[in-house]
């Protein structure tokens, strides 16, 4: 599974910004649903991720779509913007199909498929990209791999 290198519960902190996009993102237009953003120094990526959705701008209503894209951006915060140093940036395509949804995870050195979560036809995409954070999350905490 993928969590964000170098990050440890006694880290600085990171900076979480989440962005959920219409579509598949291959095309020339971009349609953002909504994004957050949370600082915090612990946890994994995917509790980050989390908490930068609890509160997105705008508030809603919100799209139903069973293709969308999640973007996961991590920055290390440091006493000055010079310490300031990327992370992890991770991009999840999700897919909608019958009552699961399927995603994957990206990272410039690899693509991981994370475990599929429910998916209740009406949703809309924030809702789903919760659960795809939280199965993300789950499968974090049973272990295996951490990296992508």
């Amino acid at each position: 599974m993928c969590d964000a290198p170098g990050i440890s519960q006694h880290s600085a902190a990171v900076q979480t910004d989440v962005a959920v996009y219409l579509g598949d993102c291959s095309g020339d237009t971009l349609k953002v649903v909504c994004d957050g953003a949370s600082i915090d120094s612990g946890g994994s990526t995917a509790q980050r991720a989390l908490r930068a959705l609890a509160y997105p701008t705008p508030r809603g209503p919100y799209a139903v779509s069973t293709r969308f894209t999640i973007f996961v951006h991590e920055t290390s915060l440091g006493p000055t913007s010079a310490d300031t140093r990327l992370v992890a940036t991770f991009r999840i395509d999700v897919l909608c199909k019958g009552s699961l949804v399927y995603a994957s995870a990206r990272t410039a050195q690899s693509v991981t498929e994370l475990p599929p979560a429910p998916y209740v036809i009406g949703d809309d995409v924030i809702t789903t990209a919760r659960r795809v954070l939280e199965a993300w999350q789950a499968a974090l905490q049973r272990g295996g791999d951490k990296q992508c």
